[in-house]
């Protein structure tokens, strides 16, 4: 790979973290309740029509719980093919190796926290917040697009709020 499409892919990871914010919270345990939208102390599980917040396992049955899974395979599984294979091949989403070059950014054990919105446009307002083991948080902001795909919904696009 040349390095301008390098540096393009790589852009593009640092495209999806859009903004962060430092500040110092509580450690979060996973809840065996509801293994699908996980949570704990500081990521209460929520389910809504307006929002979910979670940090579980996810699913392909509609688009949060599509997300949900994308961002477990992240941190959790942390692995970039299991991310990806959440995506359609076309996804406007970096390929498996530079999402798996993310995730080796981040340190082994950080526990995460998922927030979504649905917007008007049938996209989704999507708060990442994690804890590193030093714990200091950080906070991540993206739009995800979420479409049926052969086996349930799939991510098509992480973009940069707009």
């Amino acid at each position: 790979m040349g390095s301008v499409a390098l540096g393009a892919s790589l852009s593009a990871v640092a495209v999806v973290m859009v903004y962060s914010s430092t500040v110092t919270t509580p450690r979060q345990a996973a809840t065996a309740a509801d293994p699908v939208l996980g949570g704990g102390p500081g990521c209460e599980p929520t389910r809504t029509e307006q929002l979910v917040r979670g940090n579980g396992v996810g699913s392909l049955a509609n688009g949060p719980e599509t997300i949900l899974a994308f961002q477990h395979a992240y941190y959790v599984s942390r692995s970039g093919p299991a991310a990806r294979a959440l995506t359609t091949e076309d996804a406007s989403v970096p390929t498996a190796e530079v999402i798996g070059a993310g995730i080796a950014s981040i340190p082994p054990g950080t526990q995460h926290c998922v927030l979504i919105t649905p917007l008007a446009d049938g996209r989704f307002d999507v708060v990442i917040t994690e804890l590193r083991p030093a714990a200091v948080a950080r906070t991540y902001r993206q739009f995800v697009t979420v479409a049926s795909g052969p086996n349930g919904m799939a991510i098509t696009r992480i973009a940069a709020p707009s």
